[in-house]
């Protein structure tokens, strides 16, 4: 980030600082962890990530879920496990849209083998989308009143998810800019706005670690002004229904 963000990291930074009695940047960094492991490396990435989200956010690439990369899928093979990745996936508004396209798609889903796998690097966001409740304002931003009735219970103004979709997502912590050692292969994977966030180097970085966890075919989307910017040969870039999708060439 240049100098014009320097507002960003003193309004974010400035209350990890009191957290840990800390009067200088200087000695925040000196208390960073090489293992990236302490409570002061938890704190300051729970401070400085970016973890806006609401469900159905941009409705189009659940669209083309629901229309075109799950039908395709299925058409395939219907026998072994569905594995859907929503990586960057924050306070989980992202996997349970997913659950609930699943859901629409396959009426005896409890039967059906289906894991939805969420990735974030920070732990708070993580807690939050691991317990499936949210206020009355996130699940009314996206959500008509019928979808609200059909999953949430409500207690006051929090809404709880339903043990059934949430029993299909797993939470994981994950840095997608670390090698991400040995990891499941996914038919699909959400990893939308996330891109654009890291320079020239991070983002083929990037590339080649979701190249390597998908499957045969798998599909990429990524967020609407993202791009692999034609520097990845492992995927061929596919529109449907005016919405772009990347899929893995074998």
């Amino acid at each position: 980030m240049d100098e014009s963000k320097a507002y960003l990291f003193e309004s974010r930074l400035k209350p990890v600082m009191a957290r840990f009695n800390m009067t200088s940047y200087g000695q925040l960094i000196a208390a960073l962890s090489e293992t990236g492991e302490s409570a002061v490396d938890a704190a300051l990435i729970d401070a400085i990530t970016t973890n806006e989200t609401y469900f159905f956010r941009d409705v189009h690439p659940f669209v083309l879920l629901r229309n075109k990369l799950l039908p395709d899928l299925l058409a395939r093979d219907t026998s072994s496990v569905i594995r859907i990745c929503s990586a960057a996936c924050s306070t989980g508004q992202e996997a349970y849209s997913i659950a609930m396209v699943l859901d629409s798609l396959l009426p005896e889903l409890d039967k059906t083998k289906v894991r939805i796998e969420a990735y974030d690097v920070s732990e708070h966001v993580l807690k939050v989308a691991q317990k499936g409740e949210y206020s009355k304002f996130e699940v009314e931003r996206g959500l008509s009143a019928e979808l609200i009735r059909r999953y949430f219970t409500r207690t006051d103004n929090r809404f709880q998810i339903s043990d059934r979709l949430r029993s299909l997502v797993y939470c994981h912590k994950l840095n997608l800019l670390k090698p991400l050692g040995p990891m499941p292969r996914f038919d699909i994977i959400f990893c939308r706005n996330v891109i654009n966030y890291f320079d020239v180097k991070d983002r083929e970085f990037l590339i080649e670690q979701l190249a390597g966890i998908l499957a045969p075919k798998g599909r990429l989307v990524i967020g609407a002004t993202e791009s692999l910017y034609e520097r990845s040969s492992q995927f061929s870039r596919h529109i449907s229904d005016g919405s772009c999708y990347y899929e893995k060439v074998e």
